[in-house]
């Protein structure tokens, strides 16, 4: 088991600090220790106020854990004064276990959260013991001293950052301009970019959770790159599926991605349950001549390994359609790129599959008060997805995800028609009429 020390402030509606901590790293399979720096009154609107712990009494929380486990890494939140900062790097300098600093200076709802002298305090004592800094953009600018307003100044920043001493620097880009969420990890060595889209949300809780994530990633053997792209991955989940906890920002969800991984099964089950009642119920013309597949995928999918489908397809096999290959996750690259656009747009949209198309069908399902969408080919650019970019295209035009989504083909390119939904049973009955 391994144990991650967290050294950071309570936060009273339970989105960031410790609360954050805590379950970010039992999420990985880690056990949390905590030393607590301050306790807060906030909440999802706003801080009230801030009740900071004596030095002396964060320290001897510290000695209490290190005398009795043994601690695979450390992270450190809210230190809030320049003296508890001081305190707490003279112990973890002695402690040779990963240390991740989150430099906290403010709140997710905007207000300070340190006492003057604390970001000094921070690059003198305690990131020249840090294996990473993870600081945001306005933690940045404090910390270097200049403003960030391109991709320029922002590599400067992060270069005066690690001259301050830490082994590694992830700057966040969650706070930075742009449609990708970029966070650069600046090593000796180099830069390493990690790029995700960019959600449309605002969410508490966001720094806590990225460190502690890399802490146990630390703590589990990773180096710094592994454990911040691992970090990254799940962060993302964890803000896609932030709770409404309050009136005001979502709160941070750190089991996101431990909830996706549990519902692989089920997933699967429903993909092969649907799949059974097409090889029984679906008419074999319906069979295009690429092959069909049914692709349903995990929430807010981060690529094909969290779509499931049929490897190798279904295929008509004389009068009847069959799987010509295993029900698995990353199993239908081809139609996982027309759900990915469409999820990307309607997040409750996680499954397709794809018929023959025939102008019969087309009206058929149009008969049945299915919404229809359609795409050109011919409008195709060079270099892109046929199936990423003209189901973006009919989705475009829409204004939203339909139920359908055609096209009539183009030189060397099959027409095709494909059934959107929430999950198989949803796309299944939106064919029901087709059905044998």
């Amino acid at each position: 088991m391994a144990v991650i020390l967290t050294i950071a402030g309570s936060d009273s509606v339970g989105g960031a600090g410790v609360e954050a901590d805590i379950k970010a790293i039992t999420s990985m399979g880690g056990h949390a220790a905590v030393a607590l720096t301050a306790v807060t009154a906030q909440n999802t609107s706003r801080l009230r106020e801030i009740f900071p712990l004596p030095p002396e009494q964060v320290t001897a929380q510290i000695t209490a854990v290190v005398e009795d486990a043994c601690i695979f890494a450390v992270k450190t939140g809210m230190l809030h004064s320049p003296r508890t900062v001081r305190a707490v790097a003279s112990l973890l300098g002695e402690l040779k276990a990963p240390l991740v600093v989150d430099p906290v200076l403010f709140a997710g709802v905007g207000a300070s959260l340190h006492k003057e002298g604390l970001a000094e305090s921070l690059a003198k004592d305690l990131f020249p013991l840090a294996t990473v800094v993870t600081p945001n953009r306005e933690e940045a600018e404090t910390l270097s001293g200049m403003k960030i307003t391109d991709d320029v100044s922002l590599e400067e920043a992060g270069n005066r950052l690690l001259d301050l001493g830490p082994r590694s620097v992830l700057l966040k880009g969650g706070h930075l301009e742009g449609n990708a969420a970029r966070d650069l990890l600046f090593t000796r060595e180099g830069i390493l970019e990690m790029a995700s889209p960019r959600l449309d949300r605002k969410v508490h809780g966001a720094g806590c959770t990225l460190s502690s994530f890399i802490a146990t990633g630390l703590g589990l053997g990773m180096d710094p790159a592994e454990a911040a792209r691992e970090a990254k991955r799940r962060i993302y989940d964890s803000i896609a599926m932030a709770l409404p906890v309050g009136k005001g920002l979502l709160v941070i969800n750190p089991m996101a991605t431990l909830f996706k991984e549990a519902m692989r099964s089920r997933a699967m089950e429903e993909v092969r349950s649907a799949v059974e009642a097409i090889e029984r119920r679906l008419p074999p013309e319906l069979v295009p001549e690429v092959g069909m597949n049914l692709a349903f995928a995990l929430p807010y999918p981060q690529g094909y390994r969290e779509i499931c489908g049929v490897q190798g397809r279904l295929v008509r096999v004389g009068d009847g359609i069959r799987r010509a290959g295993e029900i698995r996750f990353g199993g239908s690259r081809h139609m996982a790129r027309a759900l990915m656009a469409a999820t990307a747009a309607d997040p409750g949209v996680r499954c397709v599959m794809n018929l023959r198309f025939s102008e019969e069908t087309v009206k058929r399902l149009e008969s049945f008060g299915l919404e229809m969408g359609s795409f050109d080919r011919t409008n195709e650019p060079d270099s892109v997805s046929s199936m990423e970019w003209g189901t973006g295209e009919a989705i475009k035009d829409i204004g939203h995800v339909p139920d359908v989504i055609y096209d009539r083909g183009g030189t060397g390119k099959e027409p095709m028609v494909r059934v959107l939904g929430r999950d198989p049973q949803d796309v299944l009955g939106k064919i029901a009429g087709l059905m044998m």
